[in-house]
Parts: structure tokens; C-alpha cells; sequence
């Protein structure tokens, strides 16, 4: 249960409940609009408790795009289950896209200057980076040799492209742009001899 203005916290974990309202904050207006001591505020503590977790706004917004980050490795890896080949990296570009459709805001943040030292492994499963280089491994010939950076560069280029586009408002995430995307850039990966 997310915490609300009203009962964000009480003898809890209260940097928990700071990320979880700066996340929903974050979601609804942005990460510009607001202040570490709203959040404080919106919790119903002192700014003073606030600090004691987060130096600054900045450090409060990094734990914010981690907890992005977080959440697209997880559905990224939701979305890949199962899946081998070009399926599999297929489900895992929509899988970023899909997020960037779903969370804006939050995707922006994931990939700012905040979210930058968040790439790694996260709760026990790879990034979505990571999860994007297990699949573009799938499509070559011998997925044991080193991944070909080229294809993994034009599969991210891809997947982050559309999505930067959707969480921009340019493109819609059923917008005929996205499939021809995908479509093209995947139809030249072939396996790798």
C-alpha cells in the first residue's frame, strides 16, 4: 500500500515512504516540480528526518530512478519468460517500449543523469540492458561467443529510440512507427557465423 499525505508514515521505514511518495510525485508531475522538503512534508515529518536519509533532492531522485529501473527489469523479464531468439528480443524491445507507454515520467527519470549508476543487477535479476544483451546473444549462431556490439547497439538504439519518442508524447506505444521499427531493424539481425 502506498503511502498517502495522511498516513505516509508513522514509525515506519520513512526513506521507504519518501521514495514511494517522491515515485508518485515523479509519476504525476515530474521530476522538476518538487523538493525534498515536500516530500518530507507529504510524509508528515520534519525536512531535518528527510535528510537524514537524502542529502538532497538529487540523491532522492536517483532512488527514485532506481526504483524505475527496478521496475522495468522486472517486466522486462516478465515479458521474456519462456522466449527464445528473435521472439525473445522482440518482447523485450515492447518490454521497454511498453514501460516508456505506461510510465513516462518515470522512464525519463530512469534514463537521466540519475538513473545512470543504477544499472546493475537489481533485486537478484539482471538490468534491462543486460536482459536486452541475453537476448540479442539468442539470435547468433553460437550464443557463447561475445555479443556482436553492433547488434546489440541497433536493438537498444531501437527499443530506446521508440520509447523516447512515446514517453515524449511524439509517438503513441500502437503508433504503426513502433512495429516498422522493430520490424526492420530485427528483420537485418540474423545469426552470426
Amino acid at each position: 500500500m502506498k503511502p498517502t499525505k495522511k498516513d505516509a508514515y508513522h514509525h515506519g521505514d520513512l526513506r521507504s515512504a519518501l521514495v514511494a511518495l517522491a515515485m508518485d510525485h515523479v509519476r504525476r508531475d515530474g521530476a522538476e516540480s518538487f523538493s525534498l522538503r515536500e516530500a518530507a512534508r507529504d510524509a508528515g515529518v520534519t525536512s531535518g528526518a528527510a535528510y537524514k536519509h537524502f542529502a538532497d533532492k538529487d540523491q532522492l531522485l536517483a532512488a527514485v530512478a532506481a526504483e524505475a529501473l527496478k521496475l522495468l527489469a522486472h517486466r522486462t523479464q516478465k515479458a521474456t519468460e519462456g522466449l527464445k531468439g528473435k521472439e525473445r528480443l522482440r518482447a523485450a524491445a515492447m518490454a521497454y517500449i511498453d514501460f516508456a507507454s505506461a510510465e513516462p515520467r518515470l522512464f525519463r527519470l530512469a534514463f537521466s543523469r540519475f538513473g545512470s549508476d543504477s544499472r546493475a543487477e537489481l533485486d537478484g535479476i539482471p538490468d534491462t540492458f543486460e536482459q536486452l544483451r541475453i537476448a540479442v546473444a539468442g539470435v547468433q549462431a553460437d550464443p557463447g561467443k561475445p555479443v556482436d556490439t553492433d547488434t546489440l547497439s541497433l536493438a537498444w538504439c531501437v527499443a530506446h529510440g521508440a520509447a523516447s519518442l512515446i514517453s515524449d508524447g511524439m509517438w503513441k506505444k500502437n503508433d504503426p512507427r513502433v512495429e516498422a521499427a522493430l520490424r526492420l531493424s530485427f528483420k537485418g539481425i540474423a545469426p552470426q557465423k
